[in-house]
């Protein structure tokens, strides 16, 4: 699968073999200029997970298997691992653990959309720690081919006024769906059904910030180099179910979502949005690009 740039950027919320890159968080949801940073050294990876802290280094995860890491959070490395290989991960920090979810197959992935999102758990994501062990992995979430969604491209919230978890999930294959998670096993609240919340995007992420809850997704065409139309478009709500609504008044679930990071002359397909506290009052977010034209 084609690799991509990972950048960083202050959103105050990048990576792709698309590379990865950094930005400010708040300055993309205040509408303000911003420019995201190619990460330097081997920052190559697809569809790059939400980027995770463990003993001082930086890691994340991306589709197929394994990820890269950073001891500084600019110059990265090979060297990251999570089995079960699937597609477009995440990971979140809970306590003193950390939970990896992680998709298989769907997507349109080899013709099907019939897919499983699941999760497990390690005490550390450095393998050389005697810690290092991941759980067995659950089923949290699945579609089927005759669904109006795939279980494809999961991401994490853990809710910060509540203590409760949500997983985000889906395609441009029907709807962007959310479920509620145990935040102590990781496993699907029992009877929690899931809400549709968007369409025509997929990648998603949730952010709390203010009394807002906060959902990005990627919306266009991925994975075709320079041709790829990835963008990042948020909505907003005050209930973590939604209705999610943009800038003009349009629903997510209609549609919606206003641009926050689009091509620009030297890089297209911005996509895989995650966010990364590096300290209070100090976010960033992480994505790729599916082409960088000064990588060549």
């Amino acid at each position: 699968m084609k690799q991509n740039n990972i950048f960083f950027r202050y959103f105050s919320p990048v990576a792709a073999q698309q590379k990865l890159y950094v930005a400010a968080l708040v300055a993309l949801l205040s509408s303000s200029a911003y420019e995201a940073e190619a990460q330097v050294g081997e920052p190559f990876i697809h569809d790059p997970s939400t980027i995770a802290q463990c003993d001082g280094k930086y890691y994340t995860f991306g589709t197929g298997e394994g990820g890269i890491w950073s001891e500084d959070g600019w110059t990265w490395q090979g060297g990251a691992v999570r089995p079960g290989r699937g597609a477009a991960p995440d990971v979140l920090k809970i306590g003193d653990r950390y939970l990896v979810a992680y998709s298989t197959t769907g997507g349109g992935l080899g013709g099907s959309h019939r897919g499983d999102v699941l999760t497990m758990w390690n005490k550390t994501l450095d393998p050389k720690s005697p810690d290092f062990k991941y759980t067995e992995p659950v089923v949290v979430a699945s579609s089927l081919d005759d669904e109006d969604c795939d279980a494809i491209d999961a991401g994490l919230l853990l809710d910060p006024t509540t203590g409760r978890l949500w997983l985000s999930y889906g395609t441009y294959f029907g709807f962007i769906r959310l479920v509620e998670l145990d935040p102590k096993t990781g496993k699907r609240m029992e009877g929690n059904e899931p809400v549709n919340i968007a369409i025509d995007c997929e990648a998603t992420d949730l952010i709390y910030r203010n009394g807002w809850y906060y959902l990005l997704g990627t919306h266009g065409t991925c994975c075709d180099g320079p041709n790829s139309t990835y963008n990042i478009v948020v909505g907003r709500s005050r209930k973590i179910t939604g209705p999610y609504v943009d800038n003009v008044g349009r629903e997510m679930l209609q549609g919606g979502g206003k641009m926050v990071i689009a091509a620009n002359n030297l890089k297209t397909g911005p996509g895989h949005f995650g966010r990364y506290i590096e300290e209070e009052g100090v976010e960033k977010m992480s994505f790729h690009y599916e082409s960088d034209f000064r990588q060549g």
